[in-house]
């Protein structure tokens, strides 16, 4: 969750965010279009994200589309508008529109239901539940921080704070990690607690480490029949925190050129007049060991090549050259 005052920087934070974790997000707007400086914010918005999002509009039962979010990042902006859409629903104020939609003189009035807030703000909290059923799928939710000003002057204001905070609060509870924005820098002020189950891990004693080392390198020294398809090579690009593994063809043609799987002949690198190895035929780059796996054995058309061997082989050496990326050491392939 990505909570904020006006103009912090919750949106773009957000939307970046979604981005570095998938390359084709899902923005569900909840905003209803208001008058034409609304209508002109949004499209604003719109602009600003490329062709790669998908936008869905809703503005009330966002758990409808479910089906569409597996294995996506979903970013929903915002629930201060959504919670206003349940509250518009039960009446709890209106807005005082002409016939042309725009509010007259931007006023609101407070409906004669006390109860509705309540029924609007229970409504809201049973939609979330739905809407955060799918284990697959990944949230990101922006949200206004409403409270922190001066006490509003009218009731229906002060109505709306309250069941803002209240479910502000509710989807912090449920949130994974929750960052405030100040002045366009985000501010983490939750992360997910510690498992307590590592708390109870005994650390090896010198003697075991030293002897799984030795079992390692025994290991390390065994026979091992290589893909004839081709093999890996990775790097660390600690410059760039990224992960690079790259994928070297051995089919060789007719011609005994080497070849792509389409046999397309591949050319070589490097300087003249020294022995040149061929141009990779693919090339994965990653953040984490784990990302890398999954473009390569998960995303590539190609992955049905390399043997179970090798791709165990590969999720080893990964894993070792995340460490080494992460604690600022050399990773050299094993």
């Amino acid at each position: 969750m990505i909570t904020g005052g006006c103009r912090s920087g919750k949106s773009s934070f957000a939307q970046e965010l979604c981005e570095t974790l998938s390359d084709r997000p899902i923005y569900l707007a909840t905003a209803p279009v208001f008058d034409a400086d609304f209508k002109d914010r949004i499209q604003r918005h719109q602009s600003d994200r490329g062709d790669h999002w998908t936008t869905i509009e809703e503005e009330m039962e966002l758990s409808k589309h479910c089906e569409d979010f597996h294995n996506r990042v979903v970013l929903v902006d915002c629930l201060t508008l959504w919670l206003t859409n349940f509250m518009m629903d039960e009446g709890a104020f209106n807005s005082n529109t002409s016939s042309g939609g725009d509010a007259v003189g931007g006023q609101a009035t407070c409906g004669d239901d006390a109860s509705a807030p309540g029924r609007a703000l229970q409504r809201a909290k049973e939609e979330f539940g739905k809407l955060i059923q799918p284990w697959d799928a990944t949230f990101v939710f922006v949200t206004n921080e409403i409270g922190s000003g001066t006490h509003a002057d009218s009731n229906m204001t002060r109505k709306f704070v309250d069941c803002q905070g209240w479910l502000n609060q509710h989807v912090a509870k449920h949130a994974d990690r929750v960052y405030h924005m100040v002045a366009g820098i985000p501010n983490l002020i939750k992360e997910p607690p510690e498992d307590p189950r590592a708390a109870a891990t005994r650390a090896l004693s010198g003697a075991q480490i030293e002897e799984a080392k030795m079992l390692d390198t025994y290991l390390s020294t065994r026979s091992c029949k290589m893909d004839d398809k081709g093999y890996f090579m990775i790097s660390n690009e600690p410059a760039k925190a990224r992960i690079v593994v790259k994928f070297f063809s051995c089919i060789l043609n007719d011609k005994g050129e080497v070849c792509d799987l389409s046999g397309k002949k591949i050319a070589c690198c490097g300087e003249e007049g020294k022995k040149q190895r061929p141009e990779p035929m693919k090339e994965f780059v990653g953040r984490t060991a784990k990302e890398i796996t999954v473009k390569i054995f998960e995303e590539w058309e190609h992955a049905n090549i390399v043997s179970p061997a090798h791709a165990a082989y590969i999720g080893r050496e990964v894993q070792r050259a995340e460490h080494c990326l992460f604690s600022g050491t050399f990773y050299g392939q094993n």
